[in-house]
């Protein structure tokens, strides 16, 4: 794991940040589409709404949250810069959000030229994306810093299964478009995004940001070695299986439980990690990662409920467990520590000492508030609370309890909007910051 960073290699703030700004906003909508759908949200994975909301969470929340990460994380821990960073940037946040709200829309109102836009937008999209994370890793491969190699195995794995899943999504969105379905391709777009693309990203951003931002040991190397290769290879197990007729369907739920093995082991020694920290105290951001760690463990039983013949329940509360439950807590626990982070570096940035004059340094040191002034925990952990109320709603509404459908949807809108009021803050007191530096006279 390295452990140096290098933060000249930092990207423009304006790389990074827009997608990150993009997540409580589509979390706001989706709350939104939840609150005016009610039950029917709810009642089975196929319903308008279901998808819609799926994709709101897949693409405009989770999506967003990973690719921007992506840009900033690479340069720091691996020294493997995206090329022209700005522009790519800009042109994927444009697509991608565009594109999210044409497959939201397209699901709810079922007219064909949203999926049709949907299919090129979005497609235009990842093909961007992917071409200039490939590009960047091929360009620096003999640059990359000799400890981050727990990093790139499951991040190059994961773009691989984002080819895959954004090819299979746009497949279907264009046959959506055209009036035709592809269900032989539904369950492989679901496991590849799911448990390639975000998994295999959420595996490898952990081996880097779990023992630098909550303080613990690094995570056993036989895990860091082994699980970036086994995921990948269950999941081509469980394709192959899958696409060869006639087999017993015993094998591939014997590939699926492995797989979700897997993952179990990584909750555990991720939970195993966050126990034994060196800060006693718990933060916010480690109440996200154990909310987190915790849903992917009760996916093991709803996983074995669902196979047992759970009927529509089953797979719709499995998947709410996946993507609300796990990954939508990781991705907001996150958003607590790399958002005042970059505001609080480049706020830095703007420093100004000529000659290294201490009383400039000591002038800018007074107006520049620390790391953690940017989101105070109170506020942090304010939020936390309403999050780990809306999983249990949400959950609560796949298992069909009475009155969980509304309520998810009420309080996924106001956790998103608390922590849009958070992000909000801290943009406000990053621009405050950098405004008192640059009225600081300077010094000679």
């Amino acid at each position: 794991m390295q452990r140096a960073l290098a933060f000249d290699n930092t990207p423009a703030l304006r790389v990074p940040l827009p997608f990150f700004l993009n997540v409580p906003v589509f979390a706001l909508l989706a709350g939104l589409l939840a609150l005016w759908a009610g039950p029917q949200a709810f009642a089975s994975r196929w319903a308008p709404a279901t998808l819609a909301l799926t994709h709101l969470f897949t693409l405009g929340i989770l999506g967003s949250a990973m690719l921007g990460a992506m840009m900033q994380i690479l340069p720091v821990a691996c020294n493997v810069p995206f090329p022209g960073a700005r522009r790519v940037s800009a042109v994927v946040h444009a697509l991608l959000t565009a594109g999210t709200l044409c497959l939201a829309g397209g699901f709810l109102s079922m007219r064909p030229w949203a999926f049709q836009a949907a299919a090129a937008l979005l497609g235009a999209a990842f093909a961007a994306f992917i071409g200039a994370a490939g590009l960047a890793l091929w360009r620096h491969r003999r640059q990359v810093y000799k400890g981050a190699r727990e990093i790139l195995v499951p991040v190059r794995a994961a773009l691989g299964a984002l080819a895959l899943t954004a090819a299979l999504g746009v497949a279907l969105a264009g046959a959506l478009g055209h009036g035709r379905g592809l269900p032989a391709l539904i369950d492989w777009h679901a496991l590849w995004g799911l448990a390639g693309w975000a998994g295999l990203l959420l595996v490898g951003m952990s081996f880097q940001l779990i023992p630098i931002f909550q303080v613990t040991e690094i995570y056993p190397k036989r895990l860091t070695r082994w699980l970036p290769f086994i995921i990948p290879g269950l999941l081509l197990a469980w394709s192959a299986l899958d696409a060869t007729a006639g087999l017993p369907p015993l094998m591939g739920e014997t590939a699926e439980l492995l797989l979700l093995a897997a993952y179990v082991v990584y909750a555990l020694a991720t939970w195993h990690l966050l126990h034994t920290r060196k800060r006693p105290r718990a933060e916010p951001t480690t109440w996200f990662w154990h909310l987190a760690m915790l849903s992917i463990l009760a996916c093991a039983p709803l996983w074995i409920w669902t196979t047992a013949g759970a009927g529509a329940r089953g797979p719709l509360t499995l998947g709410i467990c996946i993507i609300v439950g796990a990954l939508w807590s990781a991705v907001n626990g996150m958003l607590y520590k790399i958002v005042p982070f970059l505001l609080w570096k480049h706020a830095q940035d703007h420093m100004v000492i000529p000659d290294h004059d201490p009383a400039q340094a000591r002038a800018y040191l007074r107006v520049m508030p620390k790391m953690a002034a940017y989101i105070p925990e109170g506020r942090a952990y304010g939020q936390f609370i309403a999050h780990a109320l809306t999983v249990a709603a949400w959950l609560g509404a796949g298992l069909g309890v009475p009155g969980c459908a509304w309520a998810a949807g009420a309080l996924l809108a106001a956790s998103a909007g608390w922590l849009a009021l958070n992000i909000g803050l801290a943009l406000r007191t990053y621009r405050r910051t950098v405004r008192a530096m640059a009225a600081l006279p300077l010094a000679g």
